[in-house]
């Protein structure tokens, strides 16, 4: 009977022990595949010919002009957006199921044109007629159909 015990104490030792292993190693960040920080950004950056005009950080906008202005029937310089991992620093995600989506624009005002040589992180917007809107921008997963990350309500305005 000892022997039947000591083989059952035994062998849920060493099922504890692998499995331990097991939820221990899943759950390593030096094991995982590094992509982890571009599902999840924490802020994001709009550039215009290189040049920072919004920082948006902790789903504020912390620098940069506070709005995107333009004229009535002209279409702004190339806007790239950027968006921040947990140290500050800006990435696109590499993925091909990640694309940019904005939404909360009023087209009667201004409309977000994205043409295709300036690849999928690039815009122009194009003012309509004078008013104001806004626009908030999407990090949107394509497969799952979801936002990953959504800036604030950007003004808009159209002189």
């Amino acid at each position: 009977m000892n022997t039947i015990n000591l083989r059952s104490v035994c062998t849920l030792f060493i099922t504890t022990l692998f499995t331990t292993f097991i939820i221990i190693g899943c759950s390593n960040p030096a094991n995982s595949n590094g992509d982890d920080h571009h599902s999840h950004p924490e802020g994001a950056v709009l550039q215009m010919n290189g040049e920072e005009i919004i920082r948006i950080e902790e789903g504020e906008i912390v620098s940069g002009n506070s709005s995107l202005e333009i004229e009535n029937g002209d279409e702004t310089p190339l806007i790239t957006i950027y968006f921040l991992d947990h140290d500050g620093e800006t990435f696109h995600p590499e993925e091909d199921h990640f694309s940019l989506n904005w939404d909360q624009i009023d087209t009667s005002v201004a409309v977000i044109e994205q043409h295709e040589e300036d690849g999928k992180w690039s815009f122009h917007l194009v003012g309509q007629s004078p008013g104001e809107t806004e626009v908030r921008f999407r990090l949107w997963h394509e497969d799952e159909n979801h936002s990953d990350f959504d800036t604030p309500p950007i003004p808009v305005t159209v002189n």
